[in-house]
């Protein structure tokens, strides 16, 4: 269980991401399609898992490594929605 890419351990996400933190996330999911669709490339990931701290970064890449290459939309719509849930649990 401990080279599953999905499993975080710490969140330390910045909170209230802005462009900086959303251009990680986004690069974080390009470099998952890129280890998934090119074994000849590679990412910063390609020696193991990301790290145990979850952040915009390595969330992306998680959620590039299951959900593959989709358009730009669905990427923006799952890193709002990551925000929102964010958010939310840092009010409870």
């Amino acid at each position: 269980m401990a080279d599953d890419p999905t499993i975080p351990i710490g969140d330390i996400r910045q909170a209230d991401p802005g462009s900086d933190r959303q251009g990680a996330f986004k690069r974080g999911w390009t470099a998952a399609v890129k280890n998934l669709s090119n074994e000849d490339e590679s990412s910063k990931y390609s020696e193991g898992p990301p790290p145990e701290d979850l952040t915009w970064d390595n969330l992306g890449y998680r959620l590039g490594s299951l959900f593959g290459n989709t358009d730009e939309d669905l990427r923006q719509e799952l890193f709002e929605w990551c925000k929102e849930k964010q958010s939310r649990e840092q009010e409870s």
